[in-house]
């Protein structure tokens, strides 16, 4: 035969090979998650060359060629199982005993059948070697353990073969044995996996068929390193935490299910640097878990697919809250030993939770939580189009330093204790609608105080803010800024709180505040504090007697008066809506502000609008007609006053200044006792008896007097002794 005849040979018999016992299960690819955008490969220090990754659009997450492969044949090695019977392929690198499949060399290995009760372990000879394992229509259940235990190996995939069902259990009496309490190679430290799927290395899974795993004994799935799920249906049920991999999770895809007992996904590495992230890129992930939903040990990112998360039981599970609704504004000093065991003996039940940062910057995003629905203890953006719709039994969305909401987000509140919480508030872009049954928006941090030595101290009890006694925690401050986008808030407490000042740049707030003199609409911090209005819309309505109002550019009204359902408008000179709003409930005062205008505003109650008003009932342009008129001209009133039912007013609408700065000492140093730990109604609003009958210390001995100023007014004492004026200046 010559030369060319063999080597036609040769090609067609390769051809017929590959078209006859190649198997590919491909890997759908994401529209919404931006991902795989580029890829590259290299080679090792032997010239060995090396997996090419598929880079994401997520910095630092990749997926290797590793990864993605779904591709098997009916000549690679299988293992079949039959009851109790076990059927190997081939005996190189397969160990049968007792029920156990123990795979001792790397490679790929076809599964399928069903096993009774047993297990199957991975344990290579070569530690560098890489496992990957096809799931073909394969069940197996184990009475005494893991069924499926990766003990050693360089990284293992499991692929779900297309239009296959997978299975694995474990049982509530199962308990560990040796092969899943090994020894590290490098230290000391026992790692237990107890989990239905444990891995003790890097772990994918990928395909299109479905994988059940249920975890009665502990944990679902189980990785001590970087765990991703590429595609395929996963669902988990756990007595313990779902889907657990300590160094790392992602979810690029496929449709994953969690129920658990304890936490739904979660990360646990803070050790390593760059690890203890989630990532959540594309496909639908669901998550009903008694603890939290997802809890990242750093990061946590979702840059697409459609998630929905029940934490706690939901809202309906939260914990009761000492005097919601009623606005006091501090909480009861505890004794920091309490406080610490009361949080170890209460299980955390948060949506999404992040030590590190909380980033979501697409995706369709559904939490239903016990606690707060979103949780960062450093900074949480949220931005691009994110659907994100919440409801906490605490805070909608809390970071313990910055929260940004920018672009096209699309961010719901729709219950919430408060709805948006950080020291420092950025609203920059997109559609925001919060409903709290108390603060809505709250600027409030707890600085760390600092002892002589320079060492940290332990954070002093922060007070949330200032309520009715506007007393709050000497290290607490907080800003408010708003350049853009729109802002709908429903509240019961304040509706825009900031321990420190309120900015306004730009975009569009409207505020339904409280019914109550408790609180107020609009409430800036105690130390000089400010509302500063340089451009947008600011529309705020609700009781009067604790509203603060900007240092300028506005109109303000303390008779407005208006019952629930009615539509209030504000035009300008010429008689364009500058806003309209027919409100959810009574408002008793109301605060505008719109294009930086100092004068020329008119406020209607009443009559009829021949603009569109959106779902919050609110709209801007076209003309109204009818209407009563309440207040016009420009400038404001302070509202409030003691006599009044607010705050008190302040010689030329300012604070009185402290000494150092620092509010007023209590006898002892202790803030007021109330009987069973919760605020008394005061009789005529007057103020609660304090400590050894005393009230706080001013400076000089005495009282701040009232003011027509932006605090002053209605109630008080003007500067030259006089009741405040009504009158627009």
């Amino acid at each position: 035969m010559s030369l060319m005849k063999k080597t036609l040979a040769v090609l067609t018999a390769l051809l017929c090979l590959s078209a006859a016992a190649c198997k590919r299960t491909d890997i759908p690819e994401l529209e919404s998650s931006g991902a795989a955008a580029e890829s590259g490969s290299g080679t090792d220090e032997n010239g060995v060359q090396l997996l090419s990754e598929t880079k994401t659009a997520d910095e630092g997450v990749s997926l290797s060629k590793f990864d993605l492969d779904t591709e098997w044949s009916e000549t690679d090695p299988s293992i079949v199982f039959s009851g109790t019977a076990v059927t190997p392929s081939v005996s190189d690198g397969i160990h049968v005993e007792n029920g156990t499949v123990t795979i001792t060399s790397g490679g790929k290995y076809v599964l399928s059948g069903k096993l009774d009760d047993g297990r199957i372990v991975v344990d290579l000879n070569d530690s560098s070697d890489k496992v990957h394992l096809i799931f073909n229509g394969v069940s197996v259940h184990s009475e005494k353990d893991a069924p499926l235990s990766i003990l050693k190996a360089d990284k293992a995939v499991i692929t779900l073969a297309e239009n296959t069902e997978n299975q694995l259990s474990d049982t509530a009496q199962t308990e560990s044995d040796g092969d899943t309490k090994q020894t590290e190679s490098d230290g000391d430290t026992k790692q237990t996996m107890n989990a239905c799927i444990g891995a003790k290395c890097d772990l994918t899974v990928n395909g299109t068929g479905s994988l059940t795993v249920s975890g009665n004994a502990k944990n679902g799935i189980h990785c001590k390193d970087d765990l991703k799920i590429v595609s395929g249906t996963v669902q988990v049920e756990a007595a313990n935490h779902g889907i657990r991999g300590n160094e790392s999770v992602l979810i690029h895809s496929g449709i994953v299910s969690v129920k658990a007992g304890g936490d739904g996904i979660r990360s646990t590495d803070t050790d390593k640097e760059g690890k203890g992230w989630i990532t959540v890129q594309g496909g639908d992930v669901t998550v009903v878990s008694a603890q939290d939903g997802i809890d990242a040990a750093t990061n946590l990112t979702v840059s697409g697919g459609n998630l929905e998360i029940e934490s706690g039981g939901g809202t309906a599970n939260a914990a009761p809250h000492r005097n919601e609704g009623r606005g006091f504004g501090f909480k009861p000093q505890t004794d920091s030993a309490e406080a610490t065991q009361t949080a170890e003996d209460t299980p955390s039940q948060k949506g999404l939770k992040a030590a590190g940062a909380l980033t979501l910057t697409g995706g369709k995003i559904t939490v239903n939580a016990a606690d707060d629905a979103v949780h960062t203890d450093t900074d949480a953006a949220v931005s691009g189009k994110t659907v994100l719709t919440v409801r906490s039994g605490d805070d909608g969305i809390h970071a313990d330093s910055k929260l940004s909401i920018d672009g096209e987000a699309v961010v719901t509140v729709s219950e919430s204790y408060e709805g948006l919480e950080a020291r420092e508030l950025l609203i920059a872009g997109g559609e925001t609608r919060v409903t709290a049954s108390d603060d809505g928006l709250n600027a409030a941090g707890t600085l760390d105080s600092t002892t002589e030595t320079g060492e940290t101290a332990e954070k002093q009890p922060s007070f949330g803010g200032r309520g009715g006694f506007g007393m709050m925690n000497a290290n607490s401050t907080g800003t408010l800024t708003v350049s853009g986008g729109y802002l709908f808030v429903n509240a019961n407490g304040d509706g825009l709180d900031s321990n420190g000042d309120i900015v306004m740049k730009g975009g569009t707030v409207a505020v339904c505040g409280p019914t109550s003199d408790g609180n107020g609409p609009l409430d800036c911090g105690d130390r000089q504090n400010t509302i500063k209005v340089t451009g947008g819309t600011l529309m705020a309505v609700g009781s009067t007697g604790m509203m603060d109002v900007p240092e300028e550019n506005y109109i303000a009204a303390s008779d407005l008066n208006a019952a629930a359902d009615t539509l209030i408008t504000v035009t300008d000179a010429e008689g364009k809506v500058l806003g309209a709003l027919k409100t959810p409930k009574k408002a008793a005062g109301i605060v505008f502000s719109a294009n930086g205008m100092n004068n020329g505003y008119s406020i209607y109650s009443g009559g009829s609008y021949d603009g569109t008003l959106n779902e919050d009932g609110f709209g801007t342009g076209g003309s109204c007609s009818g209407g009563t008129l309440v207040k016009s001209g420009s400038g404001g009133e302070g509202f409030g006053g003691f006599g009044g039912g607010g705050r008190p007013g302040f010689p030329g609408g300012d604070k009185p200044d402290f000494p150092n700065g620092e509010m007023p000492d209590f006898p002892n140093g202790e803030m007021p006792d109330f009987p069973n730990g919760e605020m008394p109604d005061f009789p005529n609003g007057e103020m609660p008896d304090f400590p050894n009958g005393e009230k706080p210390q001013f400076p000089n001995g005495e009282k701040p007097e009232g003011g027509s100023g932006r605090r002053g007014g209605g109630g008080g004492r003007g500067a030259s002794g006089e009741t405040g004026s009504d009158q627009l200046s």
